[in-house]
């Protein structure tokens, strides 16, 4: 996987398993007519060539909010229809890093009557559901499909903390995605799947975790010196192997 700086020009293109195909560029890459592709962020080049699809896997400071990405948000008031929201991301914590809105009634089965009532500094767990660069952002607690919770909702008690935004897609499954584009490309890639930290403290403890890829994660094991474990073991997996993970985990494990 070539790494590439702004203004490189991308050469390795895949070549369209069926006819007519079109090539899907993701974060990272511009295309300038008539055919050529230009980096505008430094990066590892990601090439699929099964879904004839380019992108740039980075380590961006700051996050731009996407339609369907999962983020956990900071409530900062209620306004007359909808809660409004902070997406801090793991560079930047202030509260107006990045300004949403949650409807209220854009959780499940929810009514004037029976919708929750959030108060400031309450931590969600939320989709973006309708993001461009014209208005804020706009956040749902379910799942549009089922209309379930999903997973979503308000985070009580727990702690909140950062890691950077690299890491928190791999956590929520871009590890796997790696690890399959490599292996199809014959390339190793030693980060494995990006989740052994997780799999690794849940076969020894029992904990709830959400991580958004604004760069944050909750934690709550209900108690805090294992949710500081936690804490460590998550942060310290950064830029590590598969291996080196779980003797990270081995070791935190062993002191308390």
């Amino acid at each position: 996987m070539p790494l590439l700086l702004p203004g490189d020009i991308v050469t390795d293109l895949p070549v369209p398993q069926k006819a007519n195909a079109t090539l899907k560029l993701g974060p990272g890459l511009t295309h300038t007519p008539p055919s050529t592709i230009t980096a505008h962020k430094a990066g590892q080049l990601v090439v699929d060539a099964r879904k004839n699809a380019l992108w740039i896997e980075s380590n961006s400071r700051r996050y731009t909010p996407a339609p369907q990405d999962a983020v956990i948000a900071t409530i900062l008031r209620s306004s007359g229809d909808a809660y409004i929201c902070s997406i801090p991301s793991s560079a930047s914590l202030a509260p107006s890093s990045v300004q949403a809105t949650l409807p209220h009634l854009a959780f499940p089965n929810a009514t004037k009557k029976t919708r929750p009532i959030l108060h400031p500094g309450a931590t969600v767990y939320a989709r973006i559901s309708l993001a461009n660069k014209h208005m804020d952002p706009e956040l749902e607690c379910f799942d549009a499909e089922t209309g379930k919770s999903a997973g979503f909702g308000e985070l009580k008690g727990g702690m909140m903390f950062p890691v950077s935004l690299g890491l928190s897609r791999r956590l929520l499954g871009d590890g796997k995605k790696m690890l399959q584009v490599a292996k199809r490309a014959g390339e190793t890639w030693e980060g494995g799947n990006g989740a052994e930290v997780l799999e690794e403290l849940g076969q020894t403890i029992a904990f709830e975790c959400a991580v958004g890829r604004n760069g944050m994660v909750w934690v709550d094991s209900g108690d805090i010196a294992t949710t500081l474990m936690i804490m460590r073991c998550v942060q310290g997996s950064e830029g590590c192997t598969a291996e080196e993970v779980r003797e990270l985990v081995r070791k935190e494990l062993k002191k308390t």
